[in-house]
């Protein structure tokens, strides 16, 4: 006997399937994300608490090639490190993975780190970088690095297998007053595209 399977069959079997393969996927993209914010984490407080070594050791083994090595990579961060210190005390960032993708047999991902400092001179600044996190093993373990430690053009060169559709953002420091006039002007505009729009109608 010949099997016939129609249109209409053929979405009821996908329908009972896809539900638990999509939940199971699901599971597992939150899992690897949850993994990568650990590792982020990790990164975080190595850089806070000045512990180098343990820094250097989170990173891709492509990026402490591009320093000449591990204590190039750290001498690099020791140098830029002072720029990102806060004179009083401050709350743990926040942060989140804005982008995962895979390719072949890794994943990437990129990190979105948010947090204010303040200056000697008493002003507050909203520092925003960006963390750039490759996994070798499905997700479960994590070299990761801080990308405002050099340039966003520069990373193909640190590390030569990122997937290039990867969307990685600009890092930069702007202070409090910078920030609220920025915000104004959006606003502004928004208020001004809105209202041309309501006339058109």
């Amino acid at each position: 006997m010949k099997l016939v399977i129609t249109p209409l069959v053929a979405i009821l079997v996908l329908s009972m399937i896809s539900p638990a393969a999509f939940c199971q996927d699901s599971a597992k993209i939150a899992k690897i994300k949850e993994n990568a914010l650990l590792f982020a984490d990790s990164l975080i407080k190595t850089d806070v608490y000045q512990n180098w070594s343990a820094y250097a050791d989170l990173a891709p083994a492509s990026v402490l090639k591009y320093y000449g090595g591990k204590d190039g990579f750290i001498g690099h961060a020791q140098r830029i490190h002072p720029r990102t210190v806060s004179s009083f005390d401050i709350d743990f960032p926040e942060r989140k993975v804005i982008s995962l993708m895979a390719k072949e047999n890794q994943w990437q991902c990129v990190i979105y780190e948010s947090r204010y400092i303040h200056r000697d001179d008493t002003k507050k600044y909203h520092l925003v970088t960006y963390l750039l996190g490759q996994s070798t093993d499905d997700g479960e373990t994590w070299r990761i690095f801080d990308v405002s430690y050099n340039s966003v053009a520069n990373i193909i060169y640190m590390m030569p297998d990122v997937i290039g559709d990867l969307p990685i953002p600009q890092p930069y420091i702007i202070s409090e007053e910078e920030e609220l006039a920025k915000a104004q002007q959006q606003a502004a505009a928004t208020a001004a595209t809105q209202k041309a729009a309501s006339k058109k109608r």
